[in-house]
């Protein structure tokens, strides 16, 4: 695969310039959880009909339950809402997650005027489209300053939280005396349509709605994990392999069964150029959070890297609990880490994420 890269110049200039503390992260869902067996035999099973294999993709999904704003035992019962009704849902219900996780992050952070501080709001969300978006209503109702440096990212696909957090590390760079709340919202489950193929059981196998948020200021020494740096790779000859384009009933993903072979053949070469610039190689990483576009990715990505099953065991359960949330999903893996694992102060950590471009993205942490 040809690469497009993007990267830190200088070996070691990550270390010190433009690092970023994590100070808070909150992570939320729609209180509705929907197991995945009983979705199928009670709506999917009658929609994929004419799909052999459904069954098999659905219990082969790696998804044991979804949380979702949308049932589709309920939402979907009399048909499929036209493209409107599925706006103002997904708008709904990406302010009530943001509501919750930048309630969260600031409470978490309480005290020394931190809302004073708050210099950058930026949001993604692939799922949906409002104007005004919605970091200007979280900034009015959470009383953000009126010189706030607003950024909404939209329809980068899995892999836009790692745009987030880029910009985040930038406005942190320029105005370190400033914080920043970076996050995103998902609500995949606005988007079932009416296909029946394999393909789109394996889309509706897998998808779920969450949403997070962190703050981040710049790394004054103390306690909290530090983001070091970022690695970006395009593999534009791969473009056909996933996309999300908006139709007239709702948004249409694609994405190819090829995607787990496509990334195994170039993620040796980009975890180490993610990791050159600070001296490390895998082995000195412990903590790893690998977006769960599907089982197969964290199967093929973790023997190419030689990770040990328990090194995996957070990307999994966040599929198995949640599903794929699309940006969100990084987010819901980096917290379970951080309350699971319970990284030591000095462990080094690397969170990956892709969507479509092929576009792969990185970070790396350190505890």
């Amino acid at each position: 695969m040809t690469a497009v890269t993007e990267t830190a110049a200088g070996a070691g200039a990550q270390e010190t310039r433009g690092a970023a503390r994590i100070l808070a992260l909150r992570t939320t869902a729609p209180e509705n959880v929907v197991p995945q067996q009983s979705a199928f035999d009670e709506y999917y099973r009658e929609m994929f009909r004419d799909v052999p294999q459904a069954e098999e993709i659905f219990r082969g999904s790696g998804v044991q339950s979804r949380h979702m704003a949308w049932d589709p035992r309920t939402a979907y019962a009399d048909g499929f809402p036209p493209i409107k009704t599925r706006m103002l849902a997904w708008e709904e219900n990406v302010l009530a997650m943001s509501r919750r996780t930048v309630g969260g992050v600031l409470d978490e952070a309480a005290g020394g005027a931190v809302r004073e501080r708050v210099g950058s709001l930026v949001l993604a969300s692939c799922t949906g489209y409002a104007g005004p978006t919605p970091d200007i209503v979280l900034a009015r109702e959470f009383g953000l300053r009126q010189d706030l440096r607003r950024t909404f990212i939209g329809h980068m696909g899995c892999n836009a939280a790692f745009n987030v957090l880029k910009t985040a590390l930038d406005a942190v760079a320029a105005r370190p005396d400033e914080l920043v709340l970076a996050g995103s919202a998902e609500v995949c489950s606005v988007h079932l349509r009416p296909e029946y193929t394999a393909e789109q059981a394996v889309v509706n196998a897998l998808f779920g709605d969450a949403g997070g948020m962190l703050l981040l200021g710049a790394d004054d020494g103390g306690p909290g994990p530090v983001v070091l740096g970022t690695h970006t790779e395009t593999h534009p000859e791969t473009m056909h392999a996933m996309s999300w384009h908006i139709e007239d009933s709702a948004f249409r993903m694609t994405l190819s069964p090829y995607v787990p072979f496509y990334l195994s053949e170039s993620i040796d070469p980009f975890v180490k150029r993610l990791l050159a610039p600070h001296g490390l190689e895998a082995s000195d990483v412990r903590h790893w959070g690998i977006h769960p576009g599907g089982p197969k990715i964290i199967d093929f990505v973790g023997e190419k890297l030689e990770l040990r099953p328990g090194q995996l065991a957070s990307s999994r359960a966040v599929l198995a609990e949640n599903g794929n949330c699309s940006s969100a999903t990084i987010l819901l893996i980096l917290d379970r880490i951080l309350r699971e694992d319970r990284p030591e102060p000095g462990e080094y950590g690397v969170i990956m994420a892709f969507g479509p471009g092929l576009t792969m993205e990185s970070a790396l942490i350190r505890f």
